[in-house]
């Protein structure tokens, strides 16, 4: 009805002005505003055409390795291990929507004849994610940012986890809330509220852990987060952390981290704290070199003649070359060690063997 109007309305202005129009130009005149409805009812249509569309993809990640030990202390035993396996489900609902379930399968820690047998499986990540504009939030059980990023400047969780993880200061992931706030493309802020027990156990009481950090920089050039949590259970535990890292001129990359845990694992007194160094220098598209020194220590409680975590204080070496001949395939060659603060435990030593194939 309208564009029948508009075009009677156009024929009458034509007729009152008395313009001269050669009747081929007042003829497609006519079918141009005939056929406007049709175009657009045809761009309408062409929109709905293009609609999300929801999208999901299956990955998997899996690290091996051969270790020799060089030295005679127990567990310094040569093996082949399958140290760690990922399955992984993502899926894209919305543009803003998104989900993510992984299985973390993996071997006992410890050295008894049948652990190399054993395999245990948890859920390590199952949440949905929202993300618009500078605002990102998750629920359900999630990773840890801090720590997330400490492994993402490693780049070697296959060889050693990140400094946190690997002496259990903090989860790498645990079942919650967090919140991330972009205020412009170098600084972030971001807000936690967590069980506190991490991925691997049930959540036993009403307490929680509150945790918040501040980024600061590009991942890719120069980077610094601080980054604190609480919680109380009877005793008040805190942690904070701090990680700084540099990329020079390109092919060399320096990180520093520090982390500190007040009242560790809800006790009193008992503290533990340490630091990483790690770094990393480009040879080729495809290789590189590595090395990293971690120290562990822990506090003298009062009362008492020595760290209350004396039997697993000390340092940790790990220098080494890595090649990826294709980009889903790492194969480093490295030196590990551990060299403990106490005087009665023995230096364990290893060469070895580490590949990370990613499905």
């Amino acid at each position: 009805m309208q564009f029948d109007f508009g075009y009677r309305m156009i024929r009458r202005e034509f007729h009152s002005m008395k313009i001269c129009m050669p009747v081929q130009q007042f003829n497609f005149l006519r079918v141009y505003l005939l056929l406007l409805p049709l175009w657009w009812a045809c761009q309408l249509n062409a929109q709905d055409s293009v609609a999300f569309k929801p999208t999901g993809k299956v990955s998997g990640v899996i690290y091996s390795n051969f270790h020799y030990g060089i030295t005679s202390t127990p567990g310094s035993d040569a093996a082949f291990e399958i140290t760690r396996v990922y399955l992984n489900y993502e899926t894209l609902m919305t543009p803003e929507i998104s989900g993510r379930i992984t299985l973390d399968i993996g071997s006992p820690d410890d050295i008894s004849p049948f652990s190399r047998l054993r395999r245990y499986a948890y859920f390590k990540f199952a949440y949905v994610a929202y993300e618009k504009n500078k605002l990102e939030m998750q629920f359900g059980l999630i990773g840890t940012l801090h720590y997330k990023l400490q492994e993402q400047l490693w780049e070697r969780r296959y060889l050693r986890k990140a400094f946190a993880d690997e002496f259990k200061i903090g989860p790498s992931a645990d079942l919650g809330f967090q919140a991330v706030y972009r205020f412009n493309p170098l600084v972030t802020a971001d807000f936690t509220m967590m069980n506190g027990e991490g991925f691997t156990r049930l959540q036993m009481d009403d307490s929680f852990k509150y945790g918040a950090g501040l980024t600061v920089g590009r991942q890719e050039s120069w980077i610094s987060r601080i980054y604190a949590d609480y919680m109380k259970n009877g005793e008040s535990q805190i942690s904070w952390a701090a990680v700084t890292s540099a990329t020079l001129l390109k092919k060399l990359n320096l990180t520093f981290e520090y982390n500190y845990q007040h009242n560790y694992a809800l006790t009193r007194d008992h503290h533990l704290f340490g630091w990483s160094a790690y770094g990393k220098y480009t040879l080729g598209t495809r290789t590189q070199l590595f090395a990293r020194y971690d120290q562990l220590r822990s506090n003298i409680p009062e009362g008492q003649t020595h760290p209350w975590h004396l039997a697993d204080d000390g340092s940790a070496l790990v220098a080494g070359f890595q090649y990826a001949p294709v980009k889903p395939l790492k194969i480093a060659l490295s030196y590990q060690d551990w060299v403990p603060w106490a005087a009665n435990l023995d230096t364990r030593a290893f060469l070895f063997l580490n590949m990370e194939i990613r499905l």
